[in-house]
């Protein structure tokens, strides 16, 4: 054979495959008719191709179409634009059939509704699927989805592989998509649409991951009239308070809380997500019990019982920290409930030992109702600082006005290590019992305490007043009482039995009973406390143990000031009228504010 004839039969391979190899513009009808009617026939799926068709043979087989509409049955799906490419199948494009192995779907925009996906006959669309052959793969790249009941979740940059190689292997699906400007990652997902188009029990796994949590999930999952998954799931989300900014799924107090994570096999059905037994981590604290989602209602509700040995709510009570300013005034910011409400929350709450901000609690046992504007919180019981506490505290938003609502009762508490926890000097120990109840309402915490209203008691057994002692006090007066005023600090001053009894009304508690009664003295206060300046204004009347209820009081102490800064002086006046060489410049009665005094009259 001649070096010619071997160079001419290259040359004609080489055209030969160039030819196979380079894309050819199909006309309107021929091949891509009969593509179009096999993605019809095949796939239930209006094919239209608005721009170029191309198709090459090298080095597999190929079609490409551009500026293409796919619709779906019942417009449930549709796809505008972009470019759709194909691989035929070899064996059956010998024979003259027309058979896409894979699918390349890119750069077009995807619209759907919801409403009419959900009433799709997926069995059948899968028995349809699993009884003839089907593409092997299908590929969606740089596209988009919008939803047209449902724009909440609307995405962009998708980029998702769905393989389905045999009707006796998963149908899988891997990818990433961009929901409200942030990456979501399906990591892993798995089912067999033949076993559920037969109503049999199908296999399936799921993960997907974001910047701000992860759900990963694997069991068993069936259709039918009744459809139902169970199986096993694991749900974190590093801030609760993130997930719920970039999501907008308004969480029961997801603005208050950072990371959780929910661990345990679950069940689902149209009617309710439920987790039989659940192991909950709340930051570092771990809690267990059951949790359930229910969707046969208005709104969605969480409901759940939980125990933990120990838990931190701090969280949750940040707002109260916010009442006041940095100044210490009272925060004139409007009280949104909106938030922390969105969705409804039924709990209860057992801890062997719980923080709440500043205090802590032990064998607490409480609930927590969420409802649309309302957050209601009870302490059922709870051991608290040797004694015992019981509570009640209700929050509710009507036309941007907020109905504050708080009772409770308290008995055989340490009162010292109480004032320690709430950062406040131990002036004052024993062991204290009482009741409280308060109310108000207002747009922000300034006019919630302006217009309070309630009442209080409390009763101090068995304990000090620490940095007076009275008793010496009074010893003094007798002997000296100008000079009094100046050694009545330090020491201690105990007592027996000390009570009060607290309305309030319009913001300021009325004192209407007061007493101290001690070993060696005995006390009476009076006065103001004043809610809106947080100060006091209160005076004591100090006498002997023994002295008649009748007799001037030997010492009158004045409380006044800030909450923050208590000032506890004698009054100078009672101490003058008590020396013998000074009484003479005053009267011996006091004049009524109603009658004019003596005047001096010059010489």
């Amino acid at each position: 054979m001649s070096r010619r004839f071997v160079f001419l039969i290259a040359l004609i391979a080489l055209a030969v495959l160039g030819t196979a190899a380079s894309p050819w513009t199909l006309p309107g009808g021929g091949l891509s008719a009969e593509l179009t009617q096999h993605v019809k026939d095949r796939y239930g799926l209006d094919l239209t191709v608005r721009g170029r068709s191309t198709f090459a043979v090298l080095p597999i087989p190929r079609v490409k179409f551009e500026n293409v509409t796919l619709r779906f049955p019942n417009e449930a799906l549709r796809a505008e634009g972009g470019t759709l490419r194909g691989e035929l199948r070899v064996l059956p494009l010998l024979f003259g059939r027309i058979e896409l192995s894979d699918f390349d779907l890119s750069e077009t925009k995807l619209i759907g509704s919801l409403q009419k996906v959900q009433a799709v006959d997926w069995p059948k669309v899968f028995r349809n699927g699993a009884s003839e052959s089907h593409a092997r793969r299908l590929v969606i790249n740089k596209s988009s989805l919008r939803w047209t009941d449902l724009k909440a979740a609307n995405l962009d940059r998708i980029n998702i592989v769905i393989r389905w190689t045999d009707a006796s292997e998963p149908l899988t699906v891997a990818g990433t998509a961009e929901w409200r400007d942030e990456p979501v990652v399906v990591e892993k997902a798995s089912i067999f649409p033949d076993l559920l188009a037969s109503d049999r029990i199908s296999p399936f796994t799921l993960t997907l991951s974001s910047p701000f949590a992860r759900i990963a999930a694997e069991g068993e999952a069936q259709l039918g009239e009744t459809p139902r998954i169970t199986g096993e799931s694991t749900i974190k989300a590093t801030s609760v308070r993130d997930f719920t900014r970039w999501s907008g799924l308004d969480l029961p107090f997801g603005s208050l809380l950072r990371a959780i994570s929910l661990n345990g096999d679950f069940s689902m059905d149209r009617r309710r997500l439920s987790w039989p037994a659940v192991a909950v981590t709340l930051g570092s604290d771990k809690l267990e019990g059951t949790m359930g989602v229910r969707f046969d209602t208005d709104r969605p509700i969480i409901t759940g019982t939980l125990a933990a040995d120990t838990v931190n709510l701090s969280d949750l009570f940040a707002p109260f920290s916010l009442a006041r300013t940095s100044s210490g005034a009272w925060s004139e910011e409007g009280i949104d409930l909106a938030r922390a409400t969105g969705m409804d929350l039924d709990l209860r709450l057992s801890a062997a030992s719980a923080s709440l901000g500043r205090l802590s609690l032990d064998d607490m046992a409480a609930s927590v109702l969420v409802q649309p504007g309302r957050i209601e919180a009870s302490i059922g019981r709870a051991d608290f600082y040797d004694g015992t506490l019981k509570g009640r505290l209700s929050l509710v938003s009507r036309n941007g006005v907020v109905d504050f609502k708080s009772q409770g009762t308290y008995s055989n508490v340490k009162i010292a290590p109480f004032l320690t926890a709430m950062g406040e000097p131990r002036w004052i120990n024993g062991r204290a019992q009482g009741q409280f109840s308060f109310e108000g309402q207002g747009k922000n915490p300034a006019d919630v305490i302006r217009q309070a209203e309630g009442r209080s008691n409390i009763e101090l057994t068995e304990g000090e007043i620490v940095g007076i002692t009275l008793q010496d006090a009074l010893r003094r007066v007798e002997k000296r009482p100008l000079l009094a005023s100046l050694n009545w600090k330090g020491g201690r001053t105990p007592f027996d039995k000390a009570e009060a009894q607290i309305v309030v009304k319009d913001g300021v508690g009325e004192i209407v009973e007061g007493t101290l009664k001690g070993p060696a003295v005995q006390a009476d206060l009076r006065g103001q406390i004043l809610l809106p300046e947080r100060a006091l204004r209160v005076t004591a009347d100090v006498s002997a143990a023994d002295a008649p209820a009748t007799q001037t009081p030997a010492l009158v102490f004045d409380v006044t000031g800030d909450w923050d800064n208590v000032a506890v002086t004698p009054q100078v006046r009672s101490l003058i009228e008590r020396s013998g060489a000074a009484k003479p410049l005053f009267p011996s009665e006091r004049v009524p504010a109603n009658r004019q005094g003596p005047q001096a009259v010059a010489q």
